[in-house]
């Protein structure tokens, strides 16, 4: 059984922790992206670059970050339900 994204962001808001602070955080990072200008755009980027970095050193913050941001993408493309 699949969790939905807002599900699992509900639960991972409550919980606290760095991986919870951020998959919060990629999640409302996606839904600004859109909605930024270009140079918010290039920074918010540049970020998830750092951060898909981090995560494959271990970082759980990162990790929270790109699970979101992995989840938010197959949201996009129908894959799951926000």
């Amino acid at each position: 059984m699949f969790r939905s994204v807002q599900e699992k962001y509900d639960y991972n808001k409550r919980r606290g922790g760095l991986f919870s602070s951020g998959y919060c955080f990629g999640v409302t990072l996606y839904n600004d992206y859109a909605k930024s200008d270009k140079p918010l755009k290039k920074s918010i980027s540049e970020f998830i670059d750092s951060a898909h970095e981090n995560a494959r050193e271990g970082e759980e913050f990162s990790k929270g970050v790109m699970s979101a941001y992995r989840d938010m993408a197959r949201v996009r493309s129908g894959k799951y339900k926000f």
